[in-house]
C-alpha cells in the first residue's frame, strides 16, 4: 500500500476541510445533477444554464481535492473555469429572455458542450504554456474570477426578473424567479470576498506578506473584516442551498 501511495503526486500544501465547504459542495452536486438532467432531457433552452451550473459544482468540488493548493497551474485553471461558468450561465439566461420574447432558440446542444469544452481547453493551454503562477498571480486570477462573478450575478438578477415578467402567467415563472435568490446570495458571496481582496485583507494576501514581510492595516479594521468574512462564509453556504432548492423546485414544476 505504501508503495502505491508513493507513486501519487506529492501534496505540498494540504487542504483544510471544513463543514461549510463540504455541505456547500453537496448542495452544488444536487444542483449539478438536476441541471444535467435538464441539459440532456429537456429542451435546448436550458442547456447553457445547466452546463454553467455544472461547472460551478466542478469548481467547488475541485477545492476539496487534496491537491487543490499544491499545483499553481491547476489552481489557475480552476479559477478560469469558475469565470467561464458564470459567463455560460449569463449567456443561458440571455437566451432564455430572448426566447420569451421571440419563442425562438438558436443553436444545438452539442454546440454548447463543444464550445464550452473548447474555451476551457484553450484557457488551459494558455495557462500551461505560460510561466508557473506565483502566489500573487494566483491571487490576481481569483480577483478576476470574483469580479466577473460579482457583476454578472447582479446582471443576472435583473435578467431573471425580466424573464419572470414575461412568464408571469406560466407555471414555471416562480421556479425561474428562484434563481434571483440564488444570484443574490452569489453577489454577497463573491462581493464580500472581492471587498477583502481589494483592501488586501483576504487570506491569500496575508499568506503572501508572511513571506514578503510587508505591513498590513488589517488590525485597524478587524470588525469590518470579521463582518465581511461572516457574510462570505454564510452566503457561500446559502448559495449552494438556494441553487439546489431552485433546481429541485423547477424539476418539480417541469415534471
Amino acid at each position: 500500500m505504501d508503495s502505491i501511495l508513493s507513486l501519487l503526486p506529492k501534496i505540498y500544501n494540504p487542504v483544510d476541510y471544513d463543514a461549510f465547504s463540504v455541505i456547500q459542495t453537496i448542495f452544488w452536486f444536487i444542483a449539478a445533477a438536476i441541471s444535467f438532467y435538464f441539459s440532456f432531457k429537456i429542451a435546448r433552452l436550458w442547456t447553457s444554464i445547466s452546463v454553467g451550473f455544472f461547472l460551478i459544482f466542478w469548481s467547488q468540488a475541485y477545492m476539496l481535492n487534496p491537491y487543490a493548493h499544491s499545483y499553481n497551474k491547476m489552481a489557475a485553471i480552476h479559477y478560469v473555469i469558475g469565470a467561464i461558468a458564470i459567463l455560460v450561465i449569463s449567456h443561458g439566461f440571455q437566451e432564455y429572455y430572448i426566447f420569451t420574447r421571440t419563442l425562438e432558440i438558436t443553436g444545438r446542444k452539442y454546440l454548447v458542450y463543444l464550445t464550452t469544452i473548447g474555451v476551457i481547453a484553450v484557457a488551459s493551454v494558455l495557462i500551461t504554456i505560460n510561466p508557473k503562477p506565483t502566489l500573487q498571480v494566483l491571487r490576481n486570477y481569483k480577483i478576476m474570477e470574483n469580479s466577473i462573478w460579482f457583476f454578472l450575478a447582479m446582471l443576472n438578477i435583473f435578467m431573471v426578473w425580466k424573464i419572470f415578467n414575461e412568464l408571469r402567467d406560466s407555471f414555471v415563472a416562480k421556479g425561474v424567479l428562484c434563481f434571483a435568490i440564488v444570484f443574490f446570495f452569489i453577489v454577497l458571496w463573491k462581493g464580500s470576498e472581492l471587498y477583502l481582496q481589494i483592501y488586501q485583507w483576504d487570506k491569500d494576501w496575508m499568506d503572501i506578506i508572511d513571506f514578503s514581510g510587508e505591513a498590513t492595516d488589517a488590525a485597524k479594521y478587524a470588525t469590518r473584516i470579521n463582518v465581511a468574512q461572516i457574510i462570505n462564509r454564510y452566503s457561500a453556504l446559502m448559495s449552494g442551498i438556494s441553487v439546489a432548492g431552485a433546481f429541485s423546485y423547477l424539476f418539480k414544476l417541469l415534471r
